[in-house]
């Protein structure tokens, strides 16, 4: 395992990255993030040629905007992904969150070795845990009453929507989670939360004050919406496109809330953390599959 990293872009979650990776002792240099404050003992590099030398990159979660542009939030630099691969060396590594596939392909032809890291088992587990933990914070920071006296119901029971009602649950919440297949549906209602169907929304959706919704598809429709109290709070937490008609949320006086990448808003720490412990994972069973040929 080579012992230097370099980091491009990315939120706070880089900037406690970089730290947890210089505080064992690797090298490490930043581009990208000028905003940020950095300790001395991590550097900085200001254009992409410089990436000429790296043996270890790391990008951001997500990598890239939808125009294709590294996701810069702590710089004001516009520089786009295919940018960055053209000076990297044959044999780089190259991990991100949410690498796009044409450029996974790019990178193979020039040689480079691509992980994403967002599909990573190991991170998909704690990165929902720190999600679920977030969601039900900014639901108390939105509610402005006690949880418990709240009826809250989830849809989906993936890795999210399942520890997100475990959480809630240990606040005394009344918890209902929505799923489709019957094995989901006993799981939920072993794990001591109201199980619903989601061919029985329609008829339920009504009496619920707070719906979290974790499946990306669009399932809180205005058909569904205009079934909900005008008083009502939606936190939507699956990924983009998300789950819910904003627009029609707001015509019906609903709040709703697209709340993407919470663990970096905030948990920055920990979720920099477990992308550390995630990289260093994969460049492990790299050395282990390179010592067993």
């Amino acid at each position: 395992m080579k012992n230097s990293f370099y980091i491009a872009g990315g939120d706070l979650r880089s900037v406690y990255l970089a730290k947890a990776l210089a505080k064992e002792g690797y090298e490490v240099k930043f581009f990208a993030i000028e905003k940020a404050k950095l300790p001395e003992n991590i550097g900085t590099i200001e254009k992409p040629e410089e990436f000429e030398n790296a043996e270890n990159i790391i990008l951001p979660l997500p990598c890239c905007n939808s125009e294709g542009f590294l996701k810069t939030p702590l710089s004001d630099s516009e520089i786009p992904l295919p940018k960055i691969l053209e000076h990297l060396k044959k044999g780089a590594v190259l991990m991100g969150g949410l690498l796009p596939e044409d450029f996974v392909i790019s990178a193979k032809e020039k040689g480079i070795r691509t992980f994403d890291y967002y599909y990573r088992e190991e991170f998909a587990v704690r990165n929902a845990a720190l999600t679920a933990e977030a969601a039900a914070a900014k639901l108390m920071e939105m509610l402005r009453e006690s949880i418990s006296t709240v009826p809250v119901l989830i849809l989906g029971h993936g890795r999210i929507g399942r520890l997100l009602a475990a959480i809630l649950k240990a606040l005394d919440a009344k918890v209902t989670v929505a799923a489709r297949r019957y094995s989901d549906l006993a799981w939920i209602r072993s794990e001591g939360m109201e199980p619903l169907e989601f061919r029985l929304l329609d008829g339920e959706i009504g009496r619920f004050r707070v719906v979290f919704n974790t499946v990306p598809a669009p399932v809180l429709t205005k058909e569904k919406l205009v079934l909900m109290d005008s008083g009502a709070i939606i936190i939507d937490l699956a990924s983009e496109p998300c789950g819910t008609d904003f627009s029609a949320a707001e015509e019906l006086g609903i709040r709703a809330e697209k709340a993407l990448g919470l663990p970096g808003k905030f948990a920055p720490k920990t979720a920099g953390e477990i992308i550390k412990d995630t990289v260093l994972n994969i460049l492990a069973e790299m050395e282990e599959d390179s010592d067993a040929r």
